[in-house]
């Protein structure tokens, strides 16, 4: 479990940009149209998952840093996917993320697009 600590702490919680306008579709879920914006605003800011900050020794920028990252993303099983078990509170995040600010439809948006395979075009 050593991987998911690294992941859930050393985020900077100062200077997150909420996610509410990020509406994912019930299902052709795309990475760049959906995934991609979702993240930049809830996870991949400076001070935490951003490129340059990289808490946890994890960038969430863009789809080949968040594939290779090891149990983050598993293609098909969101119930085993590191993320899907930090957005739906299964496993707890090491800092204050904009929980309260990501919505029902984002987190369910977020299974859809790990249960339609994690692909990068739909």
């Amino acid at each position: 479990m050593a991987v998911s600590f690294g992941l859930i702490s050393s985020c900077d919680n100062s200077t997150g940009v909420y996610g509410i306008d990020v509406v994912f579709p019930d299902s052709a879920v795309d990475f760049t149209s959906h995934v991609q914006p979702f993240l930049k605003k809830n996870c991949a800011y400076s001070g935490c998952h951003s490129s340059i900050t990289m808490a946890g020794g994890l960038s969430m920028e863009d789809y080949f840093s968040i594939m290779t990252f090891p149990g983050l993303i598993i293609p098909e099983n969101p119930n085993s996917s590191i993320l899907n078990q930090i957005l739906e509170g299964v496993l707890p995040h090491g800092t204050i993320f904009y929980s309260g600010y990501i919505t029902q439809n984002q987190i369910q948006g977020m299974r859809t697009w790990v249960l339609e395979g994690a692909k990068l075009i739909p």
